[in-house]
């Protein structure tokens, strides 16, 4: 069976937002859009990545005979 993980989500939402903040205390507006832009664009990157469908196989044929 499989376990559960408990997720703090509050927590985690709490930390990343501080982060943030920290990581952009006295940047511009203009430097702060570049901050998400840039990591919008990068979470897309991978998820697309993570989601792309691998490429279809031909289907192979039988041989004379067989089923």
């Amino acid at each position: 069976m499989a376990e559960k993980t408990r997720i703090k989500a509050v927590e985690m939402v709490r930390r990343i937002r501080d982060e943030q903040a920290r990581l952009l205390e006295g940047k511009s507006p203009a430097e702060i859009v570049a901050f998400f832009r840039k990591a919008g664009e990068a979470a897309r990157r991978e998820a697309k990545r993570r989601h792309a469908t691998p490429p279809r196989r031909k289907p192979r044929r039988l041989r004379a005979g067989r089923k």
